[in-house]
């Protein structure tokens, strides 16, 4: 007789042979149906399991009543204390299915098979000798048809560099034909040129007429226009605005005309104070774009011959930050992070009608809120997408499998329209730490820009990897940062005349988003996989949990309150965090960068560089923007707020309202974020190069 399994879930004991819930000394009758619903669905531990597939395995095609599946799934959310609108052990996909959250514990489980097919099996051995002999004859050819050796995992195994210059390239596609490639080239000053290459004869050609801070790149269907978002982000600000203006313009580009030479841009949908990003041409006419506003992100649909706009998709309960179309199939697929920062993978219709939805499964344990940026492939099957450099094939459903290519370096990368190749963009950033003396004069270089391999201060502790937001510990002469030199994302910490160490062990190769150090200088805060890990100097960690997932720490307020971003549905909210409490408290502010407090003040930054003030209490209050300050290059320090000009790189001191103080130094071109400061000591970041190159992966 078969066993029937024994498994846990939580802190529940799943008994199917006696049909019992236990938990601890109390059990519970449950009817066989509704625990081999709870039996499939823990098979198939945190991955969507479809309405269809559990009517097979738990009715195997019987007449039931409707919504009997429905019915289980309520009664063992009664039974295990789960709230259907915040689950912690069921999860509704809304028209596919359901999928466990709850880690999974077997005592006996069967090996392959679900309780349906034990059924199953158990009938066949009752039938008849020559029926039992016809199903084992049936069962060893499936066997050698799933066991036969197949194709090995898809490996690209040749590499071929397209460009190769001083500027680093970005954005590359093919062209409809395949015949070039289009790609962004920097320009200096945040600003590039849109490029093309003819693959042909290896021509290059500059399609702009105008430098400009441009986005990614897409062709109209029929191949005659690029496609793209623009951002004024480097031009002046109007002297009679008292705040900065963000004009985001989407701007379409003659590709025929611009081969001939550089064109100015046609635009046709401009002016908006919202982000604008990855515009899409449609049919008629039509463009959708994702544009994100103070309430959440939404897919727009722009008519261009009657210049009017309507949202096609957007959710309540999901932050979207990426969304492709794919012409042929008329369909978008939309990824979205949910409220547990998990990824969903939505696919649309032309109208924006949702078709399915699935959460995204990563075939190795995941890197916590990585967002995974997939575009279709050229067939619309499946997507193509890049995450911690590896290249990735994403189904539909949600399953990804990775691919193997001879790169470990990835940024971007796309297919070709005829043929297997894949164009991609790969390299990497050299960022280094410097410490400035703003009483010290130190010899001006040669105009610098970021493709020039050369350091504009000396530096702290040189390394060829990304070495960002460097921090004084409130006492000591030490210096910590964040590099990647080991591979992954560590916290270090350097002395004067001696070499950096190590400060934390970031195992899961998750990006370290910021951290802050206590007041005695013994701790350092930072997030780890949502959690909070407290760090002391001798690289011991304490773990503090907390019902939301932690993004990243920005101050440590006191001894038991730090500032923190949680991403959820609406990205990047700004909270306070009762450490001794474990107590969450709102801010009520979405889209925050960084954030600071100061003589009862809270200053923050937001998505956009704009920097606000309002009250320290976490109620609900007024903000007031500071205007001319450059949210990208702040920092607030000792009562005061220290800004950095974008176009004359100057370092201003400020009040906390704003108003300006003093210019303390004129800074360089490529390294002007400033971190911190201590008494005349300045740490800032400098670009030494960015490395990037488009090249052709080939099987």
């Amino acid at each position: 007789m078969t066993q029937l399994p024994v498994f846990s879930i939580c802190d529940y004991k799943i008994d199917l042979s006696r049909s019992v819930i236990e938990q601890g000394e109390q059990q519970t009758k449950i009817e066989p149906k509704v625990l081999s619903v709870l039996y499939v669905l823990a098979q198939h531990q945190n991955e969507v399991v479809t309405h269809q597939t559990l009517m097979e395995q738990v009715w195997q095609g019987a007449e039931v009543v409707p919504n009997a599946l429905q019915r289980c799934i309520a009664i063992l959310r009664k039974e295990l204390g789960d709230d259907a609108k915040s689950p912690n052990i069921i999860a509704t996909h809304p028209k596919i299915g359901y999928r466990l959250l709850c880690e999974v514990t077997w005592y006996n489980a069967p090996d392959t098979h679900s309780l349906a097919n034990s059924k199953k099996h158990r009938r066949m051995l009752d039938s008849t000798p020559w029926t039992f002999v016809a199903v084992c004859i049936t069962m060893l050819l499936m066997f050698t048809i799933l066991f036969w050796p197949t194709t090995p995992i898809t490996k690209y195994t040749q590499l071929t560099e397209l460009t190769n210059t001083d500027a680093h390239e970005s954005h590359a596609i093919y062209s409809p034909n395949g015949q070039y490639i289009v790609f962004n080239r920097y320009a200096g000053s945040c600003k590039s040129h849109i490029w093309a290459k003819a693959l042909h004869n290896g021509k290059e050609t500059q399609l702009t007429a105008q430098a400009g801070q441009f986005g990614a790149p897409t062709f109209t269907p029929d191949g005659r226009e690029i496609v793209f978002a623009t951002y004024n982000t480097c031009d002046k600000v109007p002297s009679n605005q008292s705040l900065p203006t963000s004009c985001w313009t989407l701007a379409t580009l003659d590709f025929a005309q611009a081969l001939s030479g550089p064109q100015t841009l046609n635009t046709r949908y401009q002016c908006q104070t919202h982000e604008i990003k990855t515009p899409k041409a449609l049919a008629n006419h039509q463009y959708a774009f994702l544009q994100f506003s103070t309430k959440n992100p939404a897919i727009m649909l722009y008519n261009d011959l009657n210049k009017s706009s309507q949202p096609l998709f957007s959710s309540d309960a999901l932050s979207i930050y990426h969304f492709d179309y794919h012409p042929k199939r008329q369909q978008f697929v939309v990824f979205a992070h949910d409220q547990h920062a998990n990824t969903q993978l939505i696919l649309l219709d032309k109208n924006g009608k949702m078709l399915q939805q699935a959460t995204l499964q990563l075939p190795e344990k995941p890197i916590f809120i990585s967002p995974i940026i997939g575009n279709f492939a050229t067939t619309g099957e499946y997507l193509l997408a890049v995450s911690n450099r590896k290249l990735y094939k994403v189904a539909l459903d949600g399953q990804m499998s990775e691919l193997i290519t001879p790169s470990s370096r990835l940024i971007s990368v796309t297919e070709h329209p005829s043929q297997q190749d894949l164009l991609a963009v790969q390299g990497h950033k050299d960022i280094d730490i410097a410490q400035v003396d703003l009483n010290q004069d130190i010899m001006q270089q040669r105009a610098l820009d970021l493709h020039t391999v050369t350091t504009p201060y000396p530096s702290t502790a040189r390394s060829n990897t990304q070495e960002r937001l460097a921090r004084f510990p409130p006492n000591g002469r030490s210096i910590s940062f964040i590099s990647n030199r080991t591979g992954q994302d560590e916290i270090w910490l350097w002395h004067p005349n001696s070499d950096a160490v190590q400060l934390t062990n970031n195992e899961n190769e998750e990006t370290i988003h910021g951290y802050a150090w206590s007041a005695d200088s013994h701790h350092v805060a930072w997030v780890k996989n949502g959690k909070l890990l407290i760090t002391d100097l001798t690289g011991n960690s304490r773990l503090v949990s907390t019902y939301k997932p932690l993004f990243s720490v920005l101050n440590w307020l006191d001894s038991d309150t730090l500032l923190v971003l949680i991403k959820n549905a609406r990205a990047n909210s700004l909270y306070q965090f009762d450490i001794k409490e474990n107590k969450l408290i709102a801010y009520h502010l979405d889209d925050v960068e960084n954030a600071w407090v100061s003589h009862n003040r809270l200053i923050y930054t937001t998505k956009n560089n704009q920097v606000f003030s309002r009250a320290i209490t976490p109620n609900e209050q007024p903000a007031t923007p500071l205007p001319h300050l450059n949210g990208k290059a702040l920092l607030v320090k000792n009562g005061a707020i220290y800004s950095v000009d974008k176009d004359t790189f100057a370092l201003k001191q400020y009040d906390l309202n704003g108003a300006f103080i003093q210019t303390l130094k004129t800074l360089k071109p490529t390294a002007w974020k400033i971190t911190d400061l201590k008494d005349t000591q300045l740490l800032l970041e400098q670009f030494i190069t960015i490395d990037q190159e488009v090249v052709v992966l080939q099987k």
